[in-house]
């Protein structure tokens, strides 16, 4: 666990909290585990979307769009599941639940077959297959790619080296980077 700590100053601009409401996903781990994998299937161009401009532009708050539209997708499709195989759902999350302490999905084929039978038939989403989430996926955005600006370091550097008055006194007395390092030898 790494804590990254961020100073802020009065340029950063930091969203509204209109921009952070939106509708909250509230379910139980049992129930969330029972539809996990249907959410993902049916959602999954938003997921790649938003995981996408995520890595890319390395803001959170850059994506605070993408992010309200995963989750936007994810509240519609618990709604159409609610209206269509809410019976089945809730057999298969209780079973999960009350089936083990670490709530194990094993004990409860019968109920997860009777799920997946329903959401096939009504919401004509299968259940992937063992090893989907796993496999890398390309994903072509509508975005454009972002510019990446990268500072060069040693050109700003030699800048301000340059800009120093002749008389500045530079230590000449540093150690070089291999000096730094543990040598067994000298121990």
């Amino acid at each position: 666990f790494q804590v990254v700590a961020m100073a802020l100053t009065r340029d950063v601009k930091m969203p509204s909290d209109a921009e952070l409401s939106v509708q909250e996903i509230t379910l139980s781990t049992p129930y969330l585990k029972a539809v996990a994998p249907y959410m993902h299937m049916h959602c999954e161009n938003e997921i790649k979307e938003y995981m996408l401009r995520r890595r890319e532009l390395e803001d959170p708050r850059a994506t605070l769009k993408e992010g309200a539209a995963v989750t936007a997708c994810g509240v519609r499709f618990l709604q159409s599941l609610k209206s269509t195989c809410a019976d089945q759902t809730k057999q298969f999350a209780d079973c999960i639940d009350q089936g083990s302490a670490k709530l194990y999905v094993a004990k409860c084929r019968d109920e997860q077959s009777k799920m997946d039978k329903c959401i096939e038939e009504l919401l004509h989403i299968a259940r992937p297959k063992l090893g989907y989430f796993s496999k890398p996926k390309a994903h072509e955005s509508a975005q454009p790619k972002p510019v990446i600006v990268q500072r060069d370091y040693k050109a700003e550097a030699a800048k301000v080296i340059d800009s120093l008055p002749e008389e500045y006194h530079l230590r000449s007395d540093y150690r070089q980077y291999k000096d730094w390092r543990y040598n067994i030898a000298e121990s």
